[in-house]
């Protein structure tokens, strides 16, 4: 006779070997890619980069969705509402944490979501008319100087990164340098072009191909070494005003605080894996940024040392809230 006991575990034994489905492995259908910037944006360019190369490492697809709106905060609180597993991910850039996050009252907990990692980088710089006697860095500055402002410079909006990089620029140059906003680049570079401001911040992206032409020069580059491609552009660094590269956005991957370790690491490596794909890197060279990896803690340390700098100005201005 058999015994009970045993006979529940020759069942069971048995139900393994022929009929018990296989415990399912993470992900088992598409992960949702969240972008808060409206499709054809560089910033979703470069998301839809990411995630065509991410879709090949983690052998199932990375679909963007764009949630445009408040400047990034739409996509984060759909990401903070969304069930942590590992499922639904969202780009971020670190403007948004350092400088956006405290001039709104974001409808969410930042402390629900965390970077799993950076993958690009934009590259910021001043620029002039090509056309303009102050093409030269030292000649700005003396010009503008012996002639209080006279150098205003156009930005992609008050309170971004290009605005907050331009009055820390100018005034650690002692140079009284009005700002004068803008609706973005385009609005920006046409204002240059047609003579009705003597300079402007944007990304190398979006004078590139001017600055090749002549159309355009570059003054200063904030970024750590010069750019490649121009190689005659002094940096902010060398001429020592230090720190302003930290304004330069970077793109991050984020996920929710209570996803399962073992998925956040999945995720990562098949990511990271993505940053490394030379066709990855070669699309965001084309699109003007860097790409490549960033470790997480190096993404949040560039929000840290980025709010530290802007929020004495963002309060300056009142446009401090939180």
């Amino acid at each position: 006779m058999v015994r009970i006991p045993l006979l529940i575990a020759l069942i069971a034994g048995s139900a393994g070997i022929f009929g018990a489905p296989a415990l399912a492995q993470y992900p088992e259908k598409p992960v949702r890619f969240l972008v808060g910037f409206p499709a054809g944006a560089l910033t979703d360019l470069s998301a839809r980069a990411l995630a065509n190369a991410a879709s090949r490492y983690l052998d199932q697809q990375v679909v963007v969705v764009n949630v445009p709106g408040a400047a990034g905060a739409l996509a984060m609180n759909e990401l903070a509402k969304a069930a942590p597993d590992g499922y639904t991910i969202a780009m971020m850039t670190t403007s948004y944490k350092a400088l956006v996050i405290h001039q709104q009252k974001p409808p969410y907990d930042i402390a629900e979501v965390r970077t799993l990692l950076g993958y690009a980088e934009f590259r910021q710089l001043l620029f002039v008319k090509g056309d303009s006697p102050y093409a030269k860095l030292d000649d700005l500055i003396a010009y503008g100087r012996k002639n209080p402002g006279a150098i205003k410079f156009g930005h992609s909006g008050t309170g971004t990164s290009q605005h907050l990089q331009g009055v820390l620029f100018f005034r650690s140059a002692e140079v009284d340098a009005p700002d004068v906003p803008f609706k973005g680049g385009k609005d920006t570079l046409n204002a240059v072009l047609g003579g009705h401001l003597p300079a402007a911040i944007t990304d190398i992206a979006g004078v590139r191909q001017l600055a090749h032409a002549g159309t355009v020069k570059l003054v200063v580059a904030f970024v750590d070494q010069r750019f490649p491609e121009f190689p005659d552009v002094p940096t902010a660094r060398e001429k020592g005003f230090q720190g302003l590269e930290v304004f330069n956005p970077q793109m991050a991957v984020m996920i929710q605080n209570g996803t399962p370790p073992d998925r956040m690491r999945k995720l990562h490596d098949a990511i990271k894996r993505a940053t490394d794909d030379p066709e990855f890197i070669k699309s965001l060279d084309d699109m003007g940024f860097k790409g490549g990896y960033i470790a997480s803690e190096a993404v949040d340390a560039t929000v840290a040392k980025a709010e530290a700098k802007a929020t004495p100005i963002l309060k300056e201005l009142q446009l401090y809230i939180r």
